[in-house]
């Protein structure tokens, strides 16, 4: 008889727990802009593994999914556009958006965005360790984004660096404002700015660079191949990290954000042709990581 009571209590017990459970899980929809793509597939695998209490589903026709979500996180601008135009005021997540392409108009308190750029204070981090003489970061903007200077002051003054900058008004000036700019910097540091960083203009800023010994940080893991000597940046399942660590909290901040979890690229050709220490990937991140958790 004793027993049996026992085992009737574990058997309650289970149950309390299992209810528990149950009602503490989330309806969290995925609204992605393709069905299946590695990328997708990588973020919601590693998003499940990080929340395994909750109910992920992946949705490209979210309107019809949304109504009975929790939370909405939407993968790109396209979705971004949808829910800002759905009218739901459901706590969301957009990710997966640079800075350049986000809405003029101030975003609404129930979302939470994470840029895909690298932060700015890791950049600066990362191009000073890789370049220890460093004591001027130079920056080149297009006249559309040069607003985003101000974004990197504090973390310039965080890191001990002076920035050096200039705003190329026309195409035909590039070679000559990006001179300017490598003759008082130790670095360019490559922005979030296809004005100025894309396919036609990439050779010129390498190899202009490359004349005067000088290092392209960033500005994201697609141009390490080209040339670039490193980057921070993240991966699908970095970006799922950071998604999972926002949703434990009691409350999404509501703002503008970058992922706390990244990974760091590097070409290592590039260092040896300008006789700099190899890097080693893993270690910048570590140190990067240790930087950013010391008080």
């Amino acid at each position: 008889m004793r027993f049996g009571a026992r085992a009737f209590c574990l058997l309650l017990l289970l149950l309390l727990v299992l209810c528990s459970a149950s009602a503490s899980a989330r309806a969290i929809l995925v609204a992605a802009p393709a069905a299946d793509s590695p990328l997708i597939n990588e973020f919601v695998a590693e998003l499940r593994t990080k929340l395994p209490q909750d109910q992920v589903t992946v949705s490209v026709t979210p309107a019809t999914d949304a109504t009975s979500a929790d939370i909405i996180i939407t993968l790109g601008k396209d979705m971004l556009n949808w829910r800002l135009q759905s009218g739901l005021q459901t706590p969301s997540i957009a990710a997966y958006l640079n800075r350049h392409a986000l809405p003029s108009q101030p975003l609404p308190a129930y979302l939470t965005t994470l840029l895909a750029n690298p932060k700015p204070i890791r950049q600066l981090r990362l191009a000073k360790i890789l370049v220890p003489r460093l004591r001027v970061a130079g920056f080149l903007y297009s006249e559309e984004q040069s607003s985003a200077h101000a974004e990197w002051t504090y973390p310039a003054e965080q890191s001990d660096l002076r920035l050096y900058s200039v705003i190329v008004k026309r195409p035909s000036n590039l070679t000559r404002d990006l001179l300017q700019v490598l003759d008082t910097a130790d670095v360019l540091i490559g922005l979030d700015d296809p004005g100025i960083y894309n396919a036609d203009n990439l050779k010129t800023i390498l190899l202009t660079s490359y004349s005067r010994s000088k290092v392209l940080i960033g500005p994201s893991a697609p141009f390490i191949e080209a040339g670039s000597l490193s980057t921070t940046y993240s991966t699908p399942g970095d970006m799922a990290h950071s998604v999972a660590l926002l949703l434990q909290q009691d409350q999404l901040p509501g703002e503008v954000t970058y992922p706390a979890y990244f990974s760091v690229l590097s070409n290592a050709q590039v260092a040896r042709s300008l006789g700099l220490p190899e890097p080693d990937d893993e270690t910048l991140r570590h140190l990067l990581t240790e930087l950013e958790q010391s008080p």
